[in-house]
């Protein structure tokens, strides 16, 4: 079933709320708030940058503690661009790109550029993450460097 243009804006807007909110968690360390944007079964797809594909949210939530405490005294900043976003009824797929700035706790720079790759699913009222996969973008994966 098609969504109606107008509700299709909205559902856009939101989904592109939901991946602003997704690099929020990650910078400020949200871990609850980060988790519960993904759909129960939700799946974090790091395999093209040769990270693991983690699936549910007790496995995302362990994924992305042990992430954010392998940097705790680094600052991040993800910023989220050019999406593009098609919705169906109760379900959406995307694509956006992002760059992360880091800055590590000798003052050297991290900086990378990535694609996003999202599939989405409603919820009730709210937009979840079905699916996000990662891939790098003019850099080697992660597990290179």
């Amino acid at each position: 079933m098609e969504t109606s243009p107008a509700h299709a804006a909205t559902d856009v807007e939101q989904l592109q709320k939901l991946m602003h909110r997704y690099c929020a968690c990650l910078d400020n360390g949200r871990l609850d708030e980060l988790v519960s944007l993904f759909a129960d079964d939700g799946v974090w797809d790091g395999s093209a940058w040769g990270l693991a594909e983690i699936s549910g949210r007790a496995d995302l939530r362990a994924f992305f503690q042990a992430t954010i405490n392998a940097h705790p005294d680094s600052d991040t900043v993800h910023l989220v661009f050019n999406h593009i976003i098609d919705t169906a009824s109760d379900t959406a797929s995307g694509t956006a790109y992002f760059q992360v700035f880091g800055l590590n706790p000798d003052g050297t720079r991290k900086d990378s550029l990535g694609q996003y790759t999202d599939e989405f699913v409603r919820i009730g009222p709210d937009w979840k993450f079905s699916r996000r996969s990662v891939r790098a973008v003019l850099a080697p994966p992660a597990s290179e460097g």
